[in-house]
């Protein structure tokens, strides 16, 4: 049986990240989250980054800092097609790290469940 952390983390890689950007641990961290309180996306400052910093040691501005770069490389070298699928539609631009956070959670969530029910 499969996880929903290693989901993400598949998600995460099939978008064409990898483990040698900090921002990986941070932003698989702060899905699998969100996967629990959908709320932390509302506040992110206050929600998510702050959760993030305090399980990784870091500032808020820091792990805010490594996600944005990876949502930038994604964004820039990534698979698009897959990033447009996971937000079910086209996007015009980078996503914000709230958004793209948010939409991995949900997307991982959908297929998550979709697994487990066939299984």
């Amino acid at each position: 049986m499969r996880t929903y952390e290693k989901e993400v983390e598949k998600l995460l890689r099939q978008l064409g990240a990898n483990g040698s950007y900090v921002g990986f641990q941070y932003t698989l961290f702060g899905i699998c989250r969100v996967h629990k309180n959908h709320d932390l996306t509302t506040y992110i400052c206050k929600g998510i980054y702050s959760e993030i910093a305090i399980h990784f040691h870091t500032s808020v501005s820091c792990a805010e800092r490594n996600i944005r770069t990876l949502v930038n490389h994604i964004w820039k070298q990534g698979n698009r097609k897959l990033l447009n699928e996971i937000f079910y539609r086209e996007l015009p631009g980078k996503p914000t790290n709230a958004a793209f956070i948010d939409a991995v959670a949900q997307y991982a969530e959908d297929l998550y469940c979709k697994t487990e029910d066939n299984e």
